[in-house]
């Protein structure tokens, strides 16, 4: 280790901010397409509208436990995930089920 530093003397405080910066965009990514399909009209799956809900609560945390600019992104982030979220949920509720399997009341479907 470096005197007097908790990271050791191969500059792993450079590998975690390129963490930081890779998750940050990972997120951003994930935000833009899911306002991109809002957008376009397509419905979030509830398995996707979860990891929704995942990632901001992630997002919140990581903005209470960082500081300065990069708890600011964070945060900024995560009111974006929770609009996102609000929205997704909104059109969800509104929009018809689809069921993916034939009609029972389809008469060739029942007597094959």
């Amino acid at each position: 280790m470096a005197p007097y530093t908790s990271f050791p003397g191969n500059s792993v405080s450079d590998n975690l901010w390129n963490d930081y910066a890779k998750f940050f965009e990972a997120c951003s990514g994930v935000l833009d397409r899911v306002e991109q399909h809002r957008d376009s009209g397509i419905a979030l799956s509830e398995s996707e509208l979860s990891e929704l809900r995942t990632m901001a609560l992630n997002l919140n945390t990581f903005g209470r436990v960082l500081h300065g600019k990069r708890a600011r992104e964070m945060r900024l982030l995560a009111e974006r995930a929770e609009r996102a979220l609000g929205k997704a949920e909104a059109a969800s509720a509104l929009a018809p089920i689809q069921e993916d399997s034939e009609s029972e009341d389809d008469p060739a479907a029942v007597t094959g």
